[in-house]
């Protein structure tokens, strides 16, 4: 597999830098977590199901937590393709014991899912997939996440979209700076697993809008829709169709 680092000035590869990155991305978790909880809470099975979930882009396994909370007898294999923030992510999800499982790979690379195990009942990932930033990569990577999810099973990604054109951007970016100065004017830290900027350097790739992801889901998923979405922030979801 290969591990080689993003674009960008993020070094997920060094365990001094992501500490560093953690210790203050997790200053925004009283903000994420009712988010994920709420995600966690709308995966379509009852809450006693032994259900078998993989966070993809898992991180620090936030995401994996809601759900296992949300599920008492679920397990999740949580993915990641930073060893340095598996080993945080071991560390802080300690608690729930075998029923949290590891496993490292790169989503850029065809065929990462190879070794993952499965078939799972659900697929979810949050803030992690458009950091692929290219649109044929996330196109790839929907493709695969509907190979590892059994028949009847759901994909929810809690993730940001890219926009359909320089106006629209404009509102995002506006929104954007307006979250990281604060109404006091001062600056707030603003930071994810990644970069958020497209790199649109095939020239035919399409924009990986919301109509374009909901379209190369549906390639995948028997039903997909739109869950919520706040501005750039969707959750997006695709279940599959039952043998």
């Amino acid at each position: 597999m290969s591990l080689v680092a993003p674009h960008g000035e993020h070094n997920w590869l060094s365990a001094k830098y992501v500490d560093e990155w953690i210790r203050k991305d997790v200053t925004r978790d009283a903000e994420r977590q009712p988010k994920l909880r709420r995600a966690a809470a709308l995966l379509p099975f009852n809450r006693d199901c032994a259900i078998e979930v993989v966070d993809i882009g898992g991180g620090y396994g936030e995401f994996t937590r809601q759900v296992l909370e949300e599920f008492p007898n679920s397990s999740v294999v949580l993915h990641d393709f930073s060893e340095p923030m598996i080993v945080v992510a071991r560390e802080r999800l300690a608690a729930y014991g075998a029923r949290v499982d590891y496993f490292l790979s790169d989503l850029r690379e065809p065929g990462w899912s190879r070794g993952l195990g499965g078939p799972f009942d659900a697929a979810v990932s949050s803030i992690a997939i458009h950091n692929l930033r290219r649109p044929a990569a996330i196109h790839s990577v929907y493709r695969e996440v509907a190979e590892v999810v059994r028949p009847g099973g759901v994909f929810f990604n809690l993730d940001y979209l890219f926009p359909r054109s320089p106006r629209v951007s404009d509102i995002y970016v506006r929104q954007s700076n307006r979250h990281v100065m604060g109404g006091d004017g001062h600056e707030k830290h603003d930071s994810h697993h990644g970069d958020n900027g497209p790199d649109r350097t095939e020239p035919d790739d399409e924009p990986a809008t919301l109509e374009n992801q909901l379209r190369w889901l549906a390639e995948g998923f028997a039903e997909v829709d739109c869950l919520w979405k706040d501005l750039r922030e969707t959750l997006l979801c695709g279940i599959r169709a039952a043998d």
